[in-house]
């Protein structure tokens, strides 16, 4: 299921998390070092280094970030 998230689900892009944050879409902040879910709920805030859910900063480079991914532009 992780794979699946992974590859589906993943947020990256200021792209993605601007699309989440502006649609008030909850996002799910998971944790390698403790192997699960530590924080869902929608985006607050976020810049270039962390992102604000419920009151808690998470490091962008720290967490992996799960929601609704932005389509890419097509031409």
């Amino acid at each position: 299921m992780i794979l699946a998230k992974l590859t589906d689900k993943s947020l990256v892009t200021n792209q993605d998390l601007d699309l989440n944050h502006r649609l008030g879409l909850p996002v799910e902040v998971f944790c390698f070092k403790q192997g699960k879910t530590i924080a869902f709920g929608r985006i607050k805030a976020f810049d270039e280094e962390k992102i604000h859910i419920h009151g808690d900063d998470f490091c962008r480079s720290t967490y992996l970030f799960f929601g609704q991914p932005s389509l890419p532009q097509t031409s």
